[in-house]
């Protein structure tokens, strides 16, 4: 692998380039944000698709190695990290040194991707997205999702009155993955009552929300947030 700086394309207003970002900052990795003109959907025409056939973002070069899909890249980040000797030794994010601890991790990251995500994306992309780009939010849709994330946030606030993160009392991939996408909700909509509502989740949000790498990376999306609120 190459020595050097590793490089990540996409736009930090992302909330999956946001995870791949709090990965680098959590083990103290060298890394260069190469901004793309999505509105351009430079994504979409070479070179990227020589990275990323798909046109998606975000893609990480680090020396003759690329690698698309921000879990992948996540993972592939902690482990390189993570080996004996290494200044972090990342276990802690991956929990890879237990079994039954990087199986909570494993299975978290999972419910975030296929119950967390598909609800609070939706809001976000009726609240936020959509008008930005000069649309209007269907509201039938936005209030049919707040339905399915009440419901998810309500295992949420159960499994939080026991643990002080998702896998377990450590914080790992499985809470870090969660970052973008919430803050979008939290920062960009009316719908953070969802969240303050109940206690306990609120209370872990807080936690995400004082990490070092969260201070530093969370200003990339509210760059783009605020003047899209205003608008």
């Amino acid at each position: 692998m190459g020595g050097g700086a590793v490089k990540v394309y996409g736009v930090g207003a992302s909330p999956f380039v946001a995870t791949v970002l709090l990965c680098l900052e959590e083990v103290g990795a060298d890394y260069e944000l190469v901004p793309l003109d999505m509105a351009a959907r430079e994504q979409r025409a070479e070179p990227h698709l020589s990275r990323n056939p798909f046109g998606k973002i975000p893609v990480l070069e680090d020396g003759e190695l690329t690698l698309f899909e921000s879990r992948a890249i996540s993972l592939y980040v902690l482990r390189k990290h993570g080996w004996p000797g290494t200044k972090l030794q990342t276990a802690d994010l991956l929990r890879e040194s237990c079994l039954e601890e990087s199986a909570m991790v494993d299975v978290w990251t999972e419910v975030e991707a296929h119950q967390y995500q598909p609800a609070i994306a939706s809001i976000v992309q009726q609240c936020v997205i959509l008008p930005f780009v000069g649309g209007a939010r269907d509201q039938a849709v936005v209030d049919e999702n707040v339905g399915k994330l009440e419901k998810v946030l309500d295992v949420y606030e159960a499994r939080l009155s026991a643990h002080a993160y998702l896998a377990g009392d450590f914080f790992s991939l499985a809470d870090l993955v969660h970052f973008g996408i919430t803050y979008y909700l939290v920062a960009g909509t009316e719908y953070a009552t969802l969240l303050e509502s109940r206690a306990n989740v609120w209370a872990w949000w807080g936690r995400v929300m004082a990490r070092p790498s969260v201070k530093k990376v969370a200003p990339l999306i509210h760059l783009w947030l605020k003047p899209s609120l205003s608008a």
